[in-house]
Order: structure tokens, then C-alpha cells, then sequence
């Protein structure tokens, strides 16, 4: 069996290219800052766990990127769900949060896209308002999640779709 697998990487995708599929593929650092992403951690609390400095965390992630062929961490994160995620006790406990308020149809519309690593501009375009909406809405998706940044939003929206 080959070590990659094809993948359309559908919506805004990644034209068609292998993605890395084996965790062979990918560094024990690498397989560390995956997990910390699932977390939703930042560039500098990785940083911070790994005793390294933030620049040397912006270079692996653009690595890992490569090898996964994604523009971002939610697209890293969606194509690495396939690779087992490793045991990590000095990485802090997610913080407890309240119920999440109910979102409205468009912003559901927005966090759908934004699951799928879709950019403020692919999002505008494809629900035909402008960035500076979209931005609007991504602000208040965050506050009603109560969460800080884009990849957590996508992994709460992820967590409750399973819930359900």
C-alpha cells in the first residue's frame, strides 16, 4: 500500500495533491505541534511548551504545512486526524467554559466553511458579502463559542457535531 493517499480536499482544497496519510511521514516535534494545535494553542504558548523560540515554531509550522500540503492550521488539523496524536502531559488543560450561545444561520453558514480552512475572502465570496462582514460575524462566532481563534472555534463547532 502507497504512504500517501489522494484527497480532492473539498472546499477550497488542495487541487488535488497526495496528502501525507502515515505517521511515519512526520516528526515526533511535528506529531507535538499538531496535538498542541488541536488544542487550539497559540504560536507563542507552543513555543513556550516546547522550551523553544517563537520563530523556530512559525519555520516547523510552515514545514509541517508543506508536508501536509495545507495553507493553514485548520487544513493541517482536518489532514491530520488520520495520524495518532501523542501523549503530552506538560500541555495545559483546555479551559472550562460556559454553554456556548446559539448561533444564527449565517454564522453557522461561516463556521461550517471555516471547518474546511476557508480564508475571510473565500468566505465572503461564498456567501456573497464582504470581508469586513465576514470578519463581523467570525468576532461574534467567537464570543458565543467563547473561544480565541479560528481553530478553536473549528474544533468546538467540530466537538458539538459530534455531540449531537
Amino acid at each position: 500500500m502507497s504512504s500517501e493517499a489522494t484527497s480532492t480536499c473539498e472546499p477550497g482544497g488542495c487541487n488535488g495533491e497526495p496528502v501525507p496519510r502515515r505517521a511515519a511521514e512526520l516528526t515526533r516535534i511535528e506529531l507535538d505541534i499538531l496535538h498542541m494545535l488541536g488544542r487550539g494553542l497559540t504560536n507563542q504558548e507552543i513555543a513556550d511548551n516546547l522550551d523553544m523560540n517563537i520563530g523556530t515554531v512559525r519555520w516547523r509550522l510552515n514545514r509541517l504545512f508543506r508536508k501536509l500540503h495545507a495553507r493553514n492550521r485548520i487544513e493541517a488539523l482536518a489532514r491530520a486526524w488520520v495520524v495518532p496524536m501523542p501523549a503530552a502531559a506538560s500541555i495545559p488543560p483546555p479551559r472550562r467554559r460556559l454553554a456556548p450561545e446559539a448561533l444564527g444561520k449565517t454564522q453557522i453558514a461561516i463556521l461550517d466553511l471555516l471547518k474546511h480552512g476557508m480564508t475571510n475572502q473565500e468566505i465572503a465570496d461564498r456567501l456573497a458579502m464582504t470581508v469586513g462582514t465576514t470578519r463581523w460575524h467570525l468576532n461574534q462566532i467567537f464570543g458565543k463559542l467563547q473561544v480565541r481563534n479560528r481553530v478553536e472555534a473549528a474544533l468546538s463547532a467540530n466537538a458539538n457535531d459530534r455531540q449531537q
